[in-house]
């Protein structure tokens, strides 16, 4: 089976907007499933959040970017 990747960048405080959810509901939709997030924190604290998903993909031909 292959994978498609998506990378999501978000600023820390944009994860506490009723909106987040709404865009994590249309991500799932597409098949996208989050696979971790990883903090990025700069002189000792948490600004961003990196959001990693993947979704099956049947063939080359799919892993066109959304």
């Amino acid at each position: 089976m292959r994978w498609q990747y998506k990378r999501v960048e978000l600023d820390i405080a944009d994860v506490a907007e009723a909106s987040f959810g709404h865009h994590l509901d249309r991500l799932g939709s597409a098949g996208w499933e989050l696979v971790t997030a990883i903090q990025h924190a700069r002189h000792g604290y948490s600004r961003e959040v990196h959001l990693l998903f993947k979704r099956a993909a049947l063939d080359m031909g799919e892993l066109t970017p959304e």
